[in-house]
């Protein structure tokens, strides 16, 4: 398709180890110091100490899950205590079912005392009682009623309509703390009966003390949270409309959030690689969109492209005549005239010589296709060229372009248009594009492009200048950071996983919808989520009384 046409000088000093010779003959027969373990050995305590957390861990479950177990018993525990004449109201036995429990895991191997322990006995016990003001709230008593909702949310969301006056604000106050009350005492008092006192008190002031910091802390959160121009909102709207995801650190120009975004790249597992190359791989699929193809491997799509579309332009070039109106003259006119002012010699000779041709190939008030594609692939070579005529030819080659638009017709112009900006397109992306089997575009390139003349190609620039390109350089200092925090543990392993999984918890806060919207100033508080909601309801009662 014809679109344009030192040897080593010595060896080294260092001497072996068996050269080397014996001071002390009792060096042979030196014990290995038993007090330095291999690392082999150091592995397996290791392997052999997690294996023991991960079963206290366990075995906490199983005493969180009896806690509640023993609640459901307590009725039952009330009448045996009356029928042998002991004190109806007493949770003596109930507190006798709770101990023995914990003194048969502990015969079992359990370590009752140790923090995982007590986090296996918090999460069985949270988890059993999660959302149970839900459940009390949303039956069929309370079921659409404001208490209800107010119980199902623990205080925190009433459904009803603004207050008026002092007197709703007050009826609505205690119902957000009448309902979180009930919440609270229910979800600590199924753990145990002996925390529903505190477990209501909770309950009842947190959504008091929510509202009215809310109203506080929305001016706080203001002052802390850069508010997003909208023209920064709309391009984030692009980005996520184009299938870009980009996470909350890129979002806003936060010194503190790009230092800590930056070192997760040298957090291993932290998942931040994985976060980068998701959306290097999302952009370039985009990049491939402009030109009309769909795959995030934009060197290959340029191949597979400029067959395609040369194939599609040469076939409407070939086989299209192009019509010799009065706007092609008049195009013609004006072009020669615009020559005619800025060329001499040689160069205006050239660009008269193509507008003769121009005009000898007309026939019964057309150019026939192959004529036309002649011409154009002459225009070409010469608006490629450096010479000063290079820009009138490429002026010639457009009134030649629009001339056969309106030679095509409507549906057909509005085609080969759409074939010629991808084509554009795809030029002007070549130029940056990297080598290799999985060649892509880099971030920094097509962020500085400039001349571009496709909109959707515009955005994407745009995009990857904005939001895409780091702004914290990746340095020595993170790593040296990072390394360092590992070696400072003992065995380095406890630091490795520890590490991990510190990091791949920031990286996927910093991707959640909550953290992206709050660095476009969408929030205008930090508000909740109705399942947020229910996780800090249905646990805040449960660890005022740990």
């Amino acid at each position: 398709m014809g679109w344009q046409d030192a040897p080593l000088e010595q060896e080294s000093s260092t001497a072996s180890w068996k050269d080397a010779p014996i001071e002390n003959a009792q060096q042979v027969n030196q014990p290995i110091n038993e007090e330095s373990p291999s690392l082999g050995k150091q592995a397996l305590t290791f392997a052999a100490n997690k294996v023991k957390d991960y079963a206290n861990i366990g075995f906490g479950g199983i005493r969180g899950a009896g806690s509640i177990g023993s609640t459901i018993l307590l009725p039952a525990d009330m009448i045996n205590q009356k029928l042998r004449g002991d004190d109806f109201l007493s949770m003596k036995d109930n507190e006798q079912r709770r101990n023995d429990m914990t003194m048969a895991l502990k015969g079992m191997g359990a370590d009752t005392d140790s923090n995982e322990f007590g986090l296996g006995k918090l999460g069985a016990e949270i988890a059993g009682t999660y959302d149970i003001g839900g459940v009390i709230g949303g039956g069929k008593l309370l079921g659409g009623t404001a208490l209800g909702n107010s119980i199902k949310s623990g205080g925190m969301a009433l459904d009803l309509p603004k207050a008026k006056n002092a007197s709703e604000v007050i009826k609505q106050f205690l119902l957000r703390a009448g309902g979180g009350a009930v919440s609270g005492a229910t979800t600590a008092g199924l753990v145990n009966p002996n925390d529903v006192k505190t477990g209501a008190i909770v309950g009842g002031a947190l959504p008091v003390a929510a509202k009215v910091a809310g109203n506080v802390g929305t001016g706080i959160y203001n002052s802390i949270v850069p508010e997003a121009s909208p023209k920064i909102i709309q391009l984030a709207e692009k980005a996520k409309n184009l299938g870009i995801d980009i996470p909350a650190d890129r979002l806003t120009n936060s010194k503190h959030l790009n230092a800590v975004a930056s070192t997760l790249n040298y957090v291993p597992f932290s998942g931040r690689a994985a976060t980068e190359q998701k959306f290097e791989s999302q952009l370039n699929k985009a990049l491939s969109n402009t030109f009309g193809q769909n795959s995030d491997n934009v060197t290959m799509s340029l191949r597979k492209a400029s067959n395609e579309l040369g194939h599609k332009f040469d076939n409407t070039l070939k086989n299209n005549a192009v019509k010799v109106d009065a706007q092609f003259l008049d195009d013609l006119a004006r072009t020669r005239q615009n020559a005619v002012d800025d060329l001499v010699g040689d160069e205006l000779t050239r660009i008269d010589k193509q507008i003769n041709n121009i005009t000898s190939k007309l026939k019964d008030g057309v150019i026939d296709g192959q004529a036309a594609y002649n011409i154009k692939k002459t225009l070409d070579r010469i608006g490629n060229g450096k010479g000063n005529d290079a820009f009138h030819a490429r002026e010639l080659k457009k009134d030649l372009m629009n001339a056969l638009d309106r030679s095509l017709g409507e549906k057909g112009a509005k085609d080969f248009a759409e074939v010629r900006k991808h084509y554009g397109t795809m030029l002007d992306l070549e130029g940056i594009a990297q080598n290799g089997a999985e060649g892509g575009i880099s971030i920094a390139r097509l962020a500085n492009m400039k001349g571009i003349r496709n909109p959707e190609l515009q955005d994407l620039a745009d995009i990857s200048a904005q939001f895409l390109k780091a702004r914290e350089g990746q340095h020595g200092a993170a790593q040296r950071a990072v390394v360092g925090g590992l070696a400072g543990y003992a065995g380095g392993i406890p630091a490795l996983v520890g590490g991990a999984a510190v990091g791949r918890g920031i990286n996927t806060a910093l991707n959640s919808e909550l953290a992206k919207k709050a660095a476009l100033g969408k929030l205008n508080s930090p508000k909740l989520t109705a399942e947020e909601l229910k996780i800090l309801t249905s646990t805040l009662p449960i660890l005022a009384n740990q």
